[in-house]
């Protein structure tokens, strides 16, 4: 009995001390808790946030590619941010994929304009 409850420590510790070793991708409470201003949005569970410098995009390194959705809903509430989730851009914004798939980029698209938007991703 006594060997199984130190293995059972040994286990929980082993177990514990792990699972700090794998960084988590930022999440929309994290980035907003930190600038309750930033323009993010969510798809496939990762938080993307508007690139600051869009001179990249004017030089033609990324293109427009398939059409991945549309924006359901905008909000700055933390609870339940879903995928199609945005701070800044309006309902029914057109998301795309790019020419460059390795660097998690996207492009937005309001009334003709395109925006690059950019993962945050950890590790």
């Amino acid at each position: 009995m006594q060997k199984i409850l130190v293995y059972s420590f040994l286990f929980l510790l082993v177990l514990t001390g792990c699972s700090s070793v794998i960084p988590d991708n930022p999440t929309a409470k994290t980035i907003l808790k930190e600038d309750a201003q930033a323009d993010i949005l969510q798809l496939d569970q990762l938080i993307y946030i508007k690139v600051a410098d869009q001179e990249s995009l004017k030089k033609g390194n990324f293109i427009k590619e398939d059409n991945i959705g549309k924006i359901k809903k905008t909000t700055t509430s933390t609870l339940f941010f879903k995928d199609f989730y945005a701070t800044k851009l309006p309902v029914g914004s057109e998301i795309y994929a790019t020419n460059d798939h390795d660097t998690y980029t996207i492009i937005v698209e309001i009334d003709g304009k395109q925006i690059l938007y950019k993962a945050l991703v950890e590790g």
